[in-house]
C-alpha cells in the first residue's frame, strides 16, 4: 500500500488534486484606499454664524416682506 502524507500544519493537502484548507482567523485586511473626500464641517462651521451672506439674505427678505404687508395693510 502506498504511503500517503499527513497534512501540513498549515493547512496546505499534500493530495494531488484535492482543494487547500483555507483558516479564517479573524484579521481584518487593509482598508482599500479611499478617495480623497473633504474632510466633515465643524461644529462652528455648520451654524448660522459660519454663513453670514445666508443670513443677511433672509433678513432682506424678512424686510421686503414686512414693507410689502405693511403697504397692503395700510388702507384697511
Amino acid at each position: 500500500m502506498p504511503s500517503v502524507e499527513a497534512p501540513s500544519r498549515r493547512g496546505h493537502s499534500t493530495y494531488q488534486g484535492e482543494r487547500r484548507t483555507i483558516v479564517i482567523r479573524g484579521q481584518v485586511a487593509a482598508r482599500p484606499a479611499a478617495h480623497p473626500r473633504r474632510p466633515p464641517r465643524r461644529a462652528h462651521e455648520r451654524i448660522a454664524g459660519a454663513r453670514p451672506d445666508r443670513a443677511a439674505l433672509w433678513a432682506v427678505l424678512m424686510g421686503v416682506f414686512l414693507i410689502l404687508t405693511a403697504l397692503l395693510t395700510h388702507g384697511a
